[in-house]
Formats: structure tokens, C-alpha cells, sequence
């Protein structure tokens, strides 16, 4: 039998400046499924303004919103009842690409590029 070691909270980070500058708390929006350590996310716009909350990012959303900011949640979050706080890795700081839990309509190289707008280095 292979062991598998479960992911950890921020077993994606590699360097972060100081978790006050690195982290923060952010209000993920309702899903059925559990957001994973890693998963990124991105702001959500109505009616083109930022609601407050982050959803699941898609390459659709990427699209949509050129202003849009991005995290990548620091720890596994059930918010299948109700919007979540949560925290998240939002800048400042080098992540490692392999670790991130993207859709799969988004690349690692296109998540590098994405974080990359919050100061954060995927590798």
C-alpha cells in the first residue's frame, strides 16, 4: 500500500515576506464543493463592481474581468452552507505551481501570470 500525505495547510507556500503582509482573510463564496489548500480564486464582479467575495477561478472569470484580484486559499474550507471567511495567500511571497489546485481550464504558466499581479512567484 502507497501512502498518500494529506495536503497541509499552506503546503504551497515557499517564501513569504511575513504571514501579516502575506496573508489575509477573504469571504469565499458559497459552493457544494470544498475549497482545497491551494485552490486559487478570484475576485467576483456584478454588474461590474467587486462583490467583496472570491470564487473558484476559471479562465471564463479571467476573461471577463481584467481588474480582478487573486488568492490562493491557505487551508480547506467547507462553505457548502453559507459564504466563508477563510484565509488566504494574497501577496508578497513564492508558491510552488505544482501545489496550486487550479480548474482545468487554467495552466500553471497562466496562474503564474495571474499571481504574479499580487506580487507572488509561482515556481
Amino acid at each position: 500500500m502507497v501512502y498518500t500525505a494529506p495536503k497541509l495547510a499552506g503546503n504551497f507556500v515557499l517564501v513569504e515576506v511575513h504571514e501579516i503582509l502575506s496573508r489575509d482573510e477573504y469571504t469565499l463564496k458559497q459552493d457544494a464543493a470544498e475549497y482545497k489548500v491551494g485552490t486559487l480564486v478570484i475576485s467576483e464582479y456584478a454588474t461590474g463592481a467587486k462583490t467583496g467575495k472570491y470564487v473558484r477561478a476559471t479562465q471564463a472569470l479571467v476573461d471577463a474581468e481584467d481588474n480582478a484580484d487573486f488568492a490562493v486559499v491557505f487551508d480547506n474550507v467547507d462553505a457548502s452552507a453559507a459564504d466563508t471567511k477563510a484565509a488566504v495567500f494574497h501577496q508578497l511571497g513564492a508558491v510552488k505551481g505544482a501545489n496550486l489546485v487550479l480548474d482545468v481550464s487554467i495552466t500553471v504558466a497562466e496562474a503564474r501570470a495571474l499571481l504574479a499581479k499580487q506580487t507572488i512567484k509561482v515556481v
